[in-house]
């Protein structure tokens, strides 16, 4: 099995929401404005993904790093720095917020540049990890074509037949 650290460079998953009515009872039906139980998609907008984005060509990038962190639960969280790169390992380089104190819990909020004044913007990273003992937070770096395999699944899990789903979920090992 593989662990962290080792399991750094691929720390990332898709979480697919059927996008069907049925798919949000029970629970996602609020009951005091039914109005507000619609399909996901009529409810969020969606952000791009730049799985192009190369760290290396485009240095100190402006980028918010977003999610729902422990230490400040329930407050939603972000931080904005220029992103750098930092080597959590010795074989993979990760994208980094190096003024970041987001702790356990905000993992898998999303990492925008080009954010704007209404919260658009690009998703390029992701929050994965960061040291107990100083504030910083890596993300995956989504550059496919610096080998990362995030588009590959992201693909797959727009593909898939939720039906076939079983044991809560699936595993890609073909990217």
């Amino acid at each position: 099995t593989r662990r962290f650290p080792s399991s750094v460079p691929w720390d990332y998953a898709i979480y697919v929401i059927p996008n069907v009515p049925e798919s949000h009872q029970p629970g996602f039906i609020y009951d005091r404005q039914p109005e507000l139980s619609r399909t996901l998609e009529d409810v969020v907008t969606r952000f791009p993904i730049d799985f192009n984005y190369n760290q290396k060509t485009a240095p100190a990038t402006y980028t918010h790093g977003m999610g729902y962190t422990f230490s400040k639960d329930p407050d939603f969280r972000y931080c904005a720095k220029d992103l750098s790169t930092k080597y959590g390992i010795s074989s993979y380089e990760n994208l980094w917020l190096s003024v970041c104190d987001m702790s356990g819990g905000s993992s898998g909020g999303a990492w925008m540049k080009d954010t704007k004044d209404d919260g658009s913007g690009t998703i390029i990273s992701i929050n994965s990890w960061g040291y107990s003992s100083s504030t910083g937070m890596a993300g995956p770096n989504f550059y496919t074509g610096g080998g990362a395999k995030v588009e590959c699944l992201f693909e797959r899990a727009k593909s898939v037949d939720i039906d076939d789903v079983t044991n809560g979920g699936v595993i890609v090992s073909d990217c």
